[in-house]
């Protein structure tokens, strides 16, 4: 399907379809054929005729068995993972990292690569396409097998449009549209989402009903929310872009946005950063910022303490708006203690009771992978949404159809 299609993860389809029941079986809601019978109320033959389908896409397998329910023993229907791959990238402003994952979300490869200069945006995509080529070739995989590919990028994304909208790292990227770029390497569909919202969607449990936010620290701020499980972008991408709300003090850098004390020009890392490089320390990133950090150096802490108390207020806010379980830190500022102390302070001083018992502050489950998780969610719930598995499965039945003499 052409990149420039509408995404169909959040399209209706029906109930007791073939993309229904691939659901199913993907989810572990239903692995059987008698279980899919039970679940959705469909007749044994019809699940039968479902399943078929499914198989003769490449998508489910059957075999081993299940524990006996009195009777014949069933056999375990699964998400087949020689049913192809899809690529997860994420982009940023001091790395360039490629996942490549089955269709069971299993990471097939990982790979870093340096830092991208800043390049007109089709050689940046024509880069990472390279790098995903190699990642298939290091992970034996087939570049026909290409089901999808999700890119994670520090910036707001126009949601569903996936046209990147003033982005701080890369001005030169406003309305660039990377879909459309990719349509020049593939045909898979390619999603474009922030990457605070990759992180909150890594971070969600499986089917789970989570509600949390999650924070990127980092060269700037962003945050992602998860409200049912599901990912919360607004009416066109914005949501949770806290990083352009007034937060009082002495900018240290300029941001796109226009306002003068936004959150990410006096308290970002990339802010920080420009602080203590103004103060005589030798710093031209956040990594320097972190090790500056541990050495416990008055004016390094200081400076960390005053952005984690910023960043705290405004997270307070949110959290007495949103009420949400978690709050998740990433990023790589996540890695200061003297930043993220403070933020804890301030979130838990500020906050109404209600809201603040029982919230957990924790850092992601494994920071720096947390972007490319997210992305290779995104691209499995894109490449196998139940409306394009029953689309391909309409598509399969008529050819077949048409194979048939008459």
């Amino acid at each position: 399907m052409p990149t420039h299609a509408p995404a169909l993860r959040d399209a209706e389809y029906a109930p007791g379809s073939v993309g229904d029941i691939f659901r199913l079986i993907r989810s572990d809601r239903a692995t059987s054929r008698s279980a899919l019978a039970r679940h959705t109320g469909l007749s044994p033959s019809t699940v039968g005729i479902r399943v078929d389908a499914l198989q003769r896409l490449g998508l489910v397998a059957e075999d081993g068995e299940q524990e006996s329910r009195g009777g014949r023993r069933a056999k375990r229907l699964h998400v087949s993972r020689e049913a192809g791959w899809v690529a997860a990238i994420d982009f940023g402003a001091n790395h360039l990292d490629i996942a490549v994952a089955d269709l069971d979300g299993r990471f097939l490869v990982q790979t870093a690569h340096p830092a991208v200069e800043e390049q007109e945006p089709g050689a940046v995509v024509a880069l990472m396409w390279q790098r995903v080529v190699e990642a298939s070739a290091a992970a034996s995989v087939e570049m026909s097998g290409l089901r999808g590919i999700a890119v994670s990028l520090p910036a707001p994304i126009e949601y569903p449009t996936g046209r990147v909208v003033f982005p701080s790292f890369m001005p030169s990227w406003h309305n660039v549209s990377l879909p459309s770029l990719f349509a020049d390497f593939t045909d898979a569909p390619v999603l474009v989402e922030n990457d605070a919202n990759l992180i909150a969607l890594a971070e969600t449990a499986p089917a789970g009903r989570d509600h949390l936010l999650a924070v990127v620290l980092g060269m700037r701020i962003g945050s992602g929310i998860v409200t049912e499980g599901r990912l919360q972008r607004g009416f066109n991408g914005a949501a949770g872009e806290i990083s352009h709300t007034s937060a009082g003090g002495e900018p240290a850098i300029s941001c796109v946005c226009g306002l003068d004390d936004c959150l990410e020009s006096v308290a970002s890392g990339g802010a920080i950063a420009a602080k203590l490089a103004a103060a005589g320390y030798d710093v031209s990133s956040v990594s320097d910022v972190i090790r500056l950090g541990r050495t416990a150096d008055p004016v390094v802490v200081a400076a960390l303490r005053e952005a984690g108390t910023r960043i705290g207020t405004v997270l307070a806010s949110v959290v007495n708006f949103f009420n949400p379980q978690r709050v998740v830190l990433g990023g790589t500022m996540s890695a200061s203690a003297p930043l993220v102390a403070a933020i804890r302070a301030e979130l838990f001083n500020r906050c109404l009771p209600i809201a603040a018992h029982d919230l957990d502050v924790s850092a992601a489950d494994d920071p720096a992978s947390a972007g490319l998780r997210g992305a290779v969610k995104l691209a499995l719930e894109e490449a196998l949404a139940p409306a394009r598995i029953d689309e391909l499965a309409r598509i399969e039945a008529q050819t077949t159809q048409t194979a048939q003499p008459a």
